[in-house]
């Protein structure tokens, strides 16, 4: 980092950072900015001084992407906080070539000071800073990507019973869903109907999924990021085609008309390709997989409805758990 120049330049605004304060979202004041080298230069907020300057700094892995903000430490205590940008948020992430999560932030660097200690986090990127009484600093933080869709600052402690709740909420899920697909796979052992198995693929197909979303595979199989992208891929277009089949086997199509079995089988192979292509483009196969769901629920909705008019008990049962979609 080097200082350019003092100057009147327009600055960024500082965020106060209170002590009670468990977390602040920082996500709406970032100023984002994209350099055409590898180095960039900002202003930094108004000092105690109220003097403006100017700052340049040089990315560390190459990246054109930058967001800068500020933090301002306005009480008598020196404050330590935790600078948290989650890889994934399924909020948001997109329906065509969706976000499927990455690394966001390679570096950050404070206008003074030392740089933030990156704290180790499978889900997030994670810097440790301290704020000294009276200090207002500019942070300058260099992307790996060119979204960065959340940035938070937390209280260590505050952000440590946060995850730990998270754990065991993501373990009581894990845990339930793994016994729901427990029990179909027994029934589907016991009773044979063709409905048993189509209802236990689903629900393990969303226990693959749920694994993905929670971190929990990526821990089990010790997943690189990349990897842990072609998984959720993949996991949607399973979840999507299982979910299809499911439809298929509830409602009994075939005995209504052939063309739905034709529909079914087409629809499948369709779905089944796109695990192929979560290997080599897994946001393309992500996009392609959540549209398919999409349709496949206005599509299933209307169906079931169709059938209900028509005097099909399943279909009329079928109604209220196919809303939760």
């Amino acid at each position: 980092m080097i200082f350019v120049a003092a100057s009147p330049a327009r600055a960024i605004d500082a965020v106060s950072v209170r002590g009670d304060a468990p977390a602040i979202d920082l996500t709406a004041v970032l100023d984002h900015q994209r350099s055409d080298s590898d180095r960039i230069q900002v202003s930094t907020a108004p000092g105690t001084d109220g003097i403006v300057r100017r700052i340049e700094v040089r990315a560390r892995e190459g990246g054109q992407y930058w967001v800068v903000f500020a933090l301002a430490n306005n009480t008598d205590d020196q404050l330590d906080r935790l600078i948290v940008a989650p890889h994934y948020r399924i909020v948001s992430s997109g329906l065509l070539w969706p976000d499927l999560g990455l690394s966001r932030i390679a570096t950050i660097t404070p206008s003074t000071g030392d740089r933030p200690e990156r704290q180790e986090s499978p889900t997030a990127d994670v810097f440790r800073i301290t704020l000294d009484p009276g200090a207002v600093i500019t942070f300058v933080a260099e992307l790996r990507t060119d979204k960065l869709p959340q940035l938070y600052l937390w209280e260590p402690d505050a952000y440590k019973d946060k995850v730990n709740s998270f754990t065991l909420y993501q373990g009581i899920v894990i845990g339930i869903s793994g016994l729901l697909a427990l029990v179909l796979t027994i029934l589907f052992v016991v009773k044979g109907s063709i409905m048993f198995p189509a209802a236990a693929a689903l629900a393990w197909a969303v226990l693959v999924y749920i694994g993905v979303d929670f971190g929990f595979w990526a821990k089990v199989l010790d997943m690189s990021n990349n990897a842990e992208r072609i998984w959720r891929a993949a996991g949607e277009a399973i979840l999507a085609a299982t979910l299809l089949v499911f439809l298929f086997a509830y409602l009994n199509l075939s005995r209504w008309h052939v063309r739905y079995s034709h529909i079914t089988v087409g629809w499948l192979a369709f779905l089944g390709s796109l695990v192929a292509l979560a290997l080599f483009d897994p946001a393309v196969a992500s996009g392609i997989a959540r549209i398919s769901l999409v349709l496949i629920a206005f599509a299933g909705f209307a169906l079931i409805v169709y059938l209900s008019t028509h005097g099909f008990d399943r279909a009329v049962l079928l109604i209220p758990t196919w809303f939760l979609l």
